[in-house]
């Protein structure tokens, strides 16, 4: 039992003693400035361009004869449509099973987590509903 003990206090020094080399700040060192460098053509980027160009590329003819004959309220207004469809999670992407796990998991270390969690994408437990619920009226 005591040897446990002194393991364990063993490692809370260790760990104490790794929280406080990690708090320390580096000690200051003596910095030279440097005069600032003066910009050359290489280093000068050239103003960000925003423009859209011919907007007709991006149009069809009756949308942008449409757009032009609508009224100011109508051209004043942005309407975005659609809905974009999320990308999959990560960690809904399937693992192998059975004995190709132990292999994944060392192919995967940062991923090994995974498979001591139960499987997202396996079906619920159980068994399946082979007969169809039934449906409740209260006539005939």
């Amino acid at each position: 039992m005591n040897h446990a003990r002194l393991t364990v206090g063993v490692a809370l020094v260790l760990a104490a003693s790794a929280e406080v080399l990690a708090a320390d700040p580096p000690a200051p060192t003596a910095k030279v400035e440097k005069p600032a460098p003066t910009p050359t053509k290489s280093s000068v980027r050239a103003p960000l361009n925003l423009q859209v160009g011919d907007i007709r590329k991006y149009m069809m003819p009756n949308e942008y004869r449409a757009a032009i004959d609508a009224t100011d309220a109508d051209k004043a207004d942005i309407v975005v449509q659609g809905e974009r469809e999320a990308p999959p999670l990560k960690s809904m992407q399937p693992i192998p099973g059975g004995i190709a796990t132990p292999f994944w998991m060392l192919a995967h270390p940062l991923k090994a987590w995974r498979a001591l969690l139960p499987d997202p994408n396996a079906p619920p437990p159980g068994p399946p509903d082979v007969v169809p619920q039934r449906e409740f009226r209260w006539g005939p």
